[in-house]
Formats: structure tokens, C-alpha cells, sequence
């Protein structure tokens, strides 16, 4: 066992220990909290870990009877999973019970750089990115690929592969494939995931590492001898949790080239074909057809678009639904998409229909090609059937009708009105108050309605709950930690970056107190905030990490907690 750090009081004993103190970042350790005396506490309150990312490993509680005497106890687990090497301070763990706070006393561990990754050594379990390009265009598909190479059982896998959003759009290609592969005479089993990305701007783009935790089982070998002598059943098996790490890679992204760029360029990117078709081409006027545009190829072929083609008014023409049809094959993106036109035609003759082009960019060649599709002839006959006229003719005003087609047979209790002078325009003036009596009960049921549907969604949906509440709690908590007399700064500065941390769990909705100042401004960008407000959080609490372990003064303390107050109201605004 690593450190341990005991609070005593009557009845209650709180200790906190970690299974060792000293990893590498391919490891975590575990962090135990154990609580003796009771079983009825709250959850332990865990200070902020910037530099771990922690994740909940269950509970277990147990009671003893020892001369009589009953003892319980409950223990919380928590995995913590560093994200930088160095020497780090797991702060105090606060324990409510009773009516008093129980804390525990720090605990130092050590976080060592990994071992550097040669496939000459022999390893039990590795990992291994690649990009298809270092050099692309953008727009120009790349594939971005992850491997696991392991030759013991894996399980439990966890994998976090992010791409640089702010640079790529991604397309997955599917599930993972498995294979075997032989790396210096040693045999491996392979699990790979790949991804295709798109570049949507020039510059220089890095595609972040790729983090995985599993659970790795070692065999080990027992001295005895088990079920009949067999040595299989000698056999033991030891797990192990890893996390293991790749290089963040760089691609150099090109913008598209003006030589040659076609007018109205639509940042088609790839190898495509194009071909057009014609339902029939024998039909007579009135009659309907249909036009089909297939365009196929690799690249970005699902952001192809074609307007409605100009016919010269020749045709009406009534477009569809275009169809898009993707295949993925040796981790490239294909497929086709199809567009169709019903045509009616106007007039009898023989007309043809122009040929339709499609201009793209092919990044091979790195230059713009066009492809274009073959002129289609029709006949267009004039229409067999004959519409007919349907003539209508009035009496003569001089011929007299025999017998009346409509007869009077009785009358009304109330008058019938028969002339048009009975009849008179009546001007009626709607007032205000008659407007707002029969708009206001619509209005309070719109109104009545919506702060219903709020208050059910606070009582059901947690991530709402937790982002409608977020800037008030945090600007409660602020207030009061300007109001305290407390002299020791560096508490000041560790309290005041965990307020910030749980406001931006609570506005995205994840472990606030174990995200570092980085993930923060990744997760921000994520979410749509203004870039400006997310690298000025992420530097806020970089500067309270900084201060917690240097002598700081009360004034630096007003001003990080003048400067958090304004860091909230910009975050809550653009929210």
C-alpha cells in the first residue's frame, strides 16, 4: 500500500490510501477511501485533480464483530488515470458526518514518463497511430487509423481518439477489424479502428494523441501441480490495468490552388465519374420522363450538388430527392449519388438535352478536372388524344318556360330575404379590450405551458437540472469565498479553481473537479464558445494551479476573484 492519512473522532475513522505512489503514465493507481465508524455518509467530497482524470471504481462495505464489539465500515474506489508526468499532491478528502467535516492529510505520488516504444522490445501490449498523408488539401480525404498490438488477453477497453475538430470532419468507416501480425519474429493480435477525415481549412493541423485504458491478464505459473498432475491447472492469472498513449501527429494542410480553379468552384475533392440517363426517349407531349444523374468516385462525394439543368423552357421539370449510396473499401471512402428529374415536355419535336458537367479538383493529379455527360436526343410527338370543348348555351330571352323549374312551397317563420337591397355592410370595430380577451388566454396557456414543461425537465433531465444551476451556485459560492477571513492562501486559490472547474462541469454536463485547465478549453471550443473565453479559462486556471504551490498575496487573491467573477458572466452570456 502507498501513503495513508488517518482523521479520527468519537466514533468515525477516516483514512485515505493509494495502492502505490510512484507510476508511469501508461499505469493508474487507486485511490481508497475508507470509512470506518458508519455506513451512512454521503459520497467523499475529492479535492480538484487537474492532472488525473478520475473515474468512480464502486464501494464495499463490510461489518465485524470482534469481542462483542460491532464494527462497520464502507470503502469508496476511485481510479486515477494521470495526464502528465511530475510530482503531483492528492489533496485532502472531505467527509461529512454527524454534523462535523472530516479531512485527511495529503498524499504525494509520482508520475514517470513512459517507456519509449520499440517494437524491437519485446512487449506484451502496445499501441500505434498513423495518418495516410503528412501533406493534404483541403477537403482531400485522409484516414487516420489506431492499433492495438497485444499478445496476451485484453479486455475492457476504453478508447478516447480525438481529431482536431476545429481542423477535420470525421466519417467513421466502420468496426474495428482484428488480424494477426508478426512484428520481430513475435506474433501479435491486432485490433484496428480507423476513421476518415476531411481538412476544412489550411494551416498547419495536429491531430491530438489517442488514449486507451484496458485491462491486461498475465499467466503465471504455480510451483504445485494441480488436477492430475496437469500443469494447466498450475496455472494463475494476474490482471493488470494500462493506459496506454500515442504521439500526437501534424498534417500540413494546402489550400486549393487559383490556376486553373473553375468559376464557381463548389470544393468538390476527390476522382469522380458522371454519368445521365433518360427513361424513354419516344413520348408525346404531356407525357413524363425521367432524367437520372448518377455521379460516382472516392472523395467527398456526398457534398456534390446539381441545380435544376436549364431545358429553354422546352420541358417542365419537377426535381427529386436526391439518393446517397456509401461503401467503405480497404479504408476508403466510396459510393455514388444520384439525381433525378421528371420532365414533361411543352411541344412536339426532336430536342436534345445539353450535355452536364461536373468540376472537382483531383488531389493526385493536384490540379482541377472536369467530367461531363453524353448530349441524350428525344422525339417528342404531338399528343393522340384530342381534348374536348364543352359548349354551353343560354335560352333565348324571348322563350318562356312552361313550368317553373323552382316553386315557392312555403315560407319561414322568420323573414326570407330576397332582394340584394336586404343586405348591408357592417362596419365592426374591434376594441383593445375585446383583442386582449381573446389573445391573453392563449398567451397565459403558451406561458403556463413552457414554465410547466421547464419545471418537469429540472426534475428529469439531469444535465439541464445541472446547467440552469450552474452560474447561480458558482456566483453564490464566489460571494461567500470574498466574504471569508481565510489567511491561507493557498486554500483560498485551491477553493477558488474548484468553483470554476464544478461550474464548467455543470454547464457541459461531466466531472467537473478532475478535468485539467487544457480539457477545459478543448471541451469549451467543443461547445461552441468563443475561443477568446475558452484560452482565457484555461490560463485562469493554469495561474490557480500555479499559486497553490507558491506564497501568494490577498490582493493577487482579489484579483483572481475579480477576474473569475468576469471569466463567468462572459461564459454564461455566450452560452
Amino acid at each position: 500500500m502507498g501513503l495513508s492519512s488517518p482523521a479520527f473522532a468519537e466514533d468515525i475513522q477516516v483514512m485515505a490510501t493509494v495502492d502505490r505512489n510512484q507510476i508511469t503514465l501508461e499505469d493508474s493507481l487507486q485511490l481508497s477511501i475508507t470509512i470506518q465508524g458508519t455506513q451512512n455518509t454521503p459520497p467523499p467530497e475529492l479535492p480538484s485533480l487537474p492532472d488525473f482524470r478520475v473515474t468512480s471504481s464502486g464501494t464495499s462495505s463490510s461489518t465485524q464483530i470482534i469481542n462483542f464489539k460491532r464494527s462497520v465500515s464502507i470503502t469508496h474506489k476511485y481510479r486515477l488515470t494521470p495526464m502528465n508526468s511530475g510530482q503531483f499532491k492528492i489533496g485532502s478528502v472531505r467527509i461529512r458526518a454527524n454534523g462535523k467535516v472530516y479531512s485527511t492529510q495529503p498524499i504525494t505520488v509520482v508520475v514517470q514518463k513512459s517507456t519509449a516504444q520499440n517494437k524491437s522490445v519485446d512487449k506484451s501490449v502496445f499501441v500505434e497511430t498513423n495518418v495516410s498523408k503528412k501533406t493534404a488539401y483541403v477537403g482531400e480525404q485522409l484516414i487516420y487509423s489506431f492499433k492495438l498490438f497485444h499478445r496476451v488477453e485484453a479486455k475492457n477497453f476504453d478508447l478516447s481518439m480525438p481529431f482536431g475538430a476545429s481542423h477535420f470532419q470525421k466519417e467513421d468507416l466502420g468496426k474495428a477489424k482484428s488480424y494477426q501480425s508478426v512484428i520481430n519474429g513475435i506474433q501479435y493480435q491486432v485490433q484496428e479502428i480507423a476513421v476518415a477525415l476531411f481538412p476544412i481549412k489550411p494551416g498547419n493541423a495536429e491531430i491530438p494523441s489517442a488514449m486507451l485504458d484496458l485491462d491486461i491478464y498475465h499467466r503465471t505459473r504455480s510451483n504445485r501441480r494441480g488436477f492430475f498432475n496437469d500443469p494447466f491447472f498450475g496455472q494463475g492469472i494476474r490482471a493488470e490495468h494500462k493506459v496506454l498513449r500515442s504521439k500526437p501527429l501534424s498534417v500540413e494542410i494546402l489550400a486549393l490552388p487559383e490556376k486553373n480553379k473553375p468559376l464557381g468552384f463548389k470544393k468538390i475533392i476527390g476522382q469522380f465519374n458522371i454519368q445521365a440517363n433518360l427513361g424513354k426517349n419516344d413520348l408525346e407531349v404531356g407525357d413524363t420522363t425521367t432524367l437520372t444523374i448518377t455521379v460516382s468516385g472516392k472523395g467527398n462525394i456526398r457534398g456534390v450538388t446539381f441545380p435544376e439543368p436549364d431545358l429553354n423552357n422546352q420541358f417542365k421539370v419537377y426535381p427529386d430527392q436526391p439518393e446517397f449510396k456509401q461503401t467503405v473499401a480497404a479504408n476508403q471512402i466510396t459510393g455514388q449519388k444520384i439525381f433525378k428529374f421528371a420532365l414533361v415536355p411543352l411541344q412536339a419535336g426532336t430536342v436534345t438535352l445539353p450535355a452536364l458537367t461536373l468540376d472537382y479538383f483531383d488531389p493526385e493529379a493536384k490540379d482541377y478536372r472536369q467530367v461531363k455527360t453524353r448530349p441524350i436526343t428525344l422525339s417528342v410527338h404531338p399528343s393522340s388524344t384530342e381534348e374536348t370543348l364543352n359548349h354551353v348555351q343560354s335560352n333565348s330571352i324571348n322563350n318562356t318556360l312552361t313550368k317553373p323549374e323552382i316553386e315557392i312551397l312555403a315560407e319561414d317563420i322568420l323573414p326570407i330575404h330576397t332582394q340584394l337591397n336586404d343586405f348591408q355592410s357592417v362596419d365592426i370595430k374591434v376594441g383593445t379590450s375585446t383583442l386582449i380577451g381573446f389573445v391573453s388566454p392563449a398567451l397565459l396557456f403558451v406561458i403556463a405551458a413552457f414554465f410547466i414543461r421547464q419545471q418537469k425537465r429540472l426534475t428529469t433531465d439531469v444535465a439541464f437540472y445541472r446547467n440552469q444551476k450552474a452560474y447561480k451556485a458558482a456566483s453564490q459560492k464566489l460571494e461567500n469565498l470574498g466574504r471569508s477571513q481565510n489567511s491561507e492562501s493557498k486554500e483560498f486559490v485551491s477553493e477558488l479553481s474548484e468553483i470554476l472547474r464544478e461550474y464548467i462541469g455543470d454547464k457541459l454536463n461531466m466531472q467537473g473537479k478532475a478535468i485539467t485547465a487544457a480539457e477545459v478549453e478543448h471541451k469549451l471550443k467543443e461547445s461552441d464558445y468563443q475561443a477568446n473565453a475558452a484560452s482565457n479559462t484555461r490560463k485562469l486556471l493554469e495561474k490557480c494551479e500555479a499559486l497553490q504551490y507558491t506564497p501568494v498575496s490577498s490582493g493577487n487573491n482579489l484579483e483572481l476573484l475579480n477576474e473569475s467573477q468576469d471569466i463567468l458572466k462572459i461564459l454564461e452570456k455566450k452560452s
